[in-house]
C-alpha cells in the first residue's frame, strides 16, 4: 500500500479514536451557549419558530399568500441556511477558539472543524423538531411517505458543510479580515438564493440560469421537495450538491495537508 494511503488511514484512525473528545467539545459549546438560561436548549426550537411566525405574518402580504403557504418555506429555509452559515462562521473560529488545546497537545487538526459540524448538526436537529411540530399544527397535509428521504438529505447536508468549516477555519487563522469579508459574501448569496421563498420565485431570466448552478438552491430544493411538495428530490439537485461537495472536500484536504503543522504558528 502506498505510504500516502497508509498515512491517510492512520490519520482517519486517529480522528475516530478521539471522537469522544471532539464530541465533548461540541456538547461543551452547547452548554456554554445556554449557561444560566432557564429554557436552555429549548431555545433552539423556540427561536426559529417565533421568527417564522413574525416573518410569515408580515411577508404573506408581500407575496399575497396564506400564512401557512409562506411560513413553511421561511421555517425550512431558515434552519437550513443557519446550518450552512453556522459551519462557515463558527467554523472560522474552530482553530482560534481551540488555541489552548492546540498548544498543549498535538491532535489531528480536523477534529476542531468536526466539533463545529457536530455542534451545528445538533442545532439543526433540534430546530427541525420544532419544524415538525410547526407543520403538525399549521400544515399537517405536508406529512407523507416522502419524509423518509429526510435522513439522506441531512447526511448530504452534513457532508457538504464539513469542508466549508475546514476551509473557513484555515483561512481565518491566516487572514483575520476573512470573517468580515465572508459575512458580505453570505449576505449576497442569501439574497440571490431561494432561502425564504419557493424556487419558482426565482424563475426569471438571469436568475433562472444562476439558480440552476447555485448549490444553496439545490440544497433547499432537496430538502423541501420531500418535506413540503410530496415529491422525490431531483437527480439534478443531488448531482449538483455532489459536484460542489467533491470540489470543496478536495480543496479542504489540500489546505489541511499544507497547513496541518503550521496552524499552531498562526495562533
Amino acid at each position: 500500500m502506498p505510504s500516502a494511503l497508509i498515512t491517510m488511514r492512520q490519520y482517519i484512525e486517529q480522528v475516530i479514536a478521539y471522537r469522544h473528545f471532539w464530541a465533548h467539545l461540541a456538547v461543551s459549546d452547547l452548554r456554554a451557549r445556554f449557561r444560566r438560561s432557564y429554557l436552555g436548549i429549548l431555545w433552539l426550537v423556540i427561536q426559529p419558530m417565533l421568527l417564522t411566525i413574525i416573518m410569515g405574518s408580515v411577508l404573506k402580504y408581500v407575496f399575497n399568500q396564506t400564512f401557512s403557504d409562506y411560513a413553511i418555506y421561511v421555517y425550512s429555509g431558515m434552519i437550513s441556511w443557519d446550518m450552512i452559515t453556522g459551519a462557515i462562521n463558527i467554523g472560522s473560529h474552530s482553530f482560534i477558539g481551540s488555541e489552548g488545546y492546540i498548544r498543549q497537545v498535538r491532535l489531528p487538526m480536523i477534529i476542531y472543524p468536526l466539533k463545529t459540524i457536530l455542534y451545528c448538526g445538533i442545532v439543526f436537529i433540534m430546530a427541525f423538531l420544532g419544524f415538525v411540530a410547526f407543520i403538525l399544527v399549521v400544515a399537517p397535509e405536508c406529512f407523507g411517505w416522502t419524509w423518509i428521504y429526510m435522513p439522506l438529505t441531512f447526511f448530504i447536508l452534513m457532508i457538504f458543510v464539513t469542508p466549508l468549516a475546514i476551509i473557513s477555519g484555515i483561512i481565518n487563522i491566516k487572514f483575520r479580515d476573512y470573517q468580515q469579508f465572508i459575512g458580505l459574501i453570505l449576505q449576497f448569496i442569501w439574497y440571490l438564493s431561494p432561502v425564504m421563498m419557493p424556487l419558482k420565485t426565482f424563475d426569471h431570466p438571469g436568475l433562472r440560469e444562476w439558480t440552476a448552478i447555485n448549490p444553496v438552491a439545490a440544497i433547499m430544493s432537496a430538502l423541501r421537495q420531500p418535506l413540503i411538495e410530496h415529491a422525490l428530490p431531483s437527480l439534478h439537485d443531488y448531482a449538483l450538491i455532489l459536484a460542489y461537495t467533491l470540489f470543496l472536500w478536495g480543496l479542504a484536504v489540500w489546505m489541511l495537508v499544507r497547513n496541518e503543522r503550521k496552524i499552531v504558528f498562526y495562533l
